[in-house]
């Protein structure tokens, strides 16, 4: 169905453009009795006059879509403020919308958003997918999380986020150390960090003692039940997320001689846990990037920007 412009509005209620306009924007030399019918035509045709009402005043308003694949992630939240503030700071407009890992609802969105004629969009990336059908959108696109060929991505050294966690705990003396991680379908948080965790311990000649689940809480819950089995002195967890749920499994079995570190330095750890070792990748920088990105129309070569890890820790484990 034809989205309805301010024009029609006023056609509908037998007024000018202009007064339409006054009455969006509650300003004076309108009758009460017209801006009331008005009022009545803008709520009976559900009409949206934010953006049309700013553009007749001749401020172009650009509208961005960001597409989450989960509101309650840490990690995108993190992105997600950087990316809010910066289109803030830039008089953009945005809708954000949660696709929970689903291309369909993706593809859905998109189809969507085009219609409403956004701007461009950021779009957390899904795993594998090459977003073939938001290449002919003529909208200009930021993904963030996977390196997809063709478009402008932002993506984090996720391997070397853990050998610099791995590094740490050799150093100060942990030999026998497990990991949890993400399923390795997954190319980043999955087989990325992992692969960080097998090749240092083929290095050093170590048992490898690992367990895979999803982004959840409960997932390194559950993982850990297994993987306290084995004799280890550290945990090394591919998520924030996970290490929470390991953490929580060693508090439930009073077990307190075995370190946990994660990945994404989550505020709520940080609280929970004031020694809590973990690695930041400057999310929310990340995110001001994307929408710097995203609103840049004189470049038009795409760009594939990496973000590197910071060790964050509390000194827990430095014997200087």
């Amino acid at each position: 169905m034809k989205k309805n412009t301010i024009l029609d509005i006023a056609r509908l209620a037998g007024v000018s453009k202009s007064t339409v306009s006054r009455v969006i924007n509650n300003e004076s030399g309108v009758k009460e009795e017209t801006k009331i019918k008005v009022l009545k035509v803008i709520k009976e045709n559900n009409f949206s006059p934010s953006k049309s009402a700013r553009e007749l005043r001749g401020i172009k308003v650009k509208t961005y879509g960001i597409l989450v694949t989960r509101l309650d992630s840490n990690s995108e939240s993190q992105v997600v403020r950087g990316i809010t503030k910066e289109l803030y700071k830039n008089n953009c407009d945005y809708l954000i919308l949660e696709n929970q890992f689903s291309v369909e609802k993706t593809k859905h969105f998109v189809d969507t958003l085009v219609k409403r004629d956004v701007d461009g969009f950021i779009v957390f990336a899904i795993a594998n997918e090459k977003y073939d059908f938001l290449r002919n959108t003529g909208k200009k696109v930021v993904l963030i999380g996977q390196d997809v060929e063709g478009f402008n991505c932002i993506v984090y050294d996720d391997y070397n986020a853990v050998k610099m966690v791995l590094e740490y705990l050799w150093k100060n003396g942990k030999k026998k150390i497990a990991y949890v991680g993400v399923n390795r379908s997954d190319p980043t948080t999955g087989e990325k960090r992992y692969k960080a965790y097998e090749d240092f311990i083929n290095l050093k000649k170590m048992k490898n003692i690992s367990g895979f689940g999803n982004f959840e809480y409960y997932s390194g819950y559950e993982v850990a039940k297994d993987i306290i089995k084995h004799d280890i002195d550290a945990i090394v967890c591919g998520t924030d997320n996970l290490a929470l749920g390991v953490k929580e499994y060693l508090r439930r079995k009073n077990i307190d001689n075995i370190v946990v570190t994660g990945i994404g330095n989550n505020s709520l750890l940080r609280f929970l846990d004031s020694n809590h070792i973990s690695i930041s990748f400057s999310y929310e920088k990340s995110g001001e990037k994307a929408v710097q990105t995203v609103t840049d129309m004189k470049t038009t070569k795409v760009n594939t920007y990496m973000y590197n890890a910071e060790l964050i820790l509390n000194n827990v484990l430095d014997k200087s």
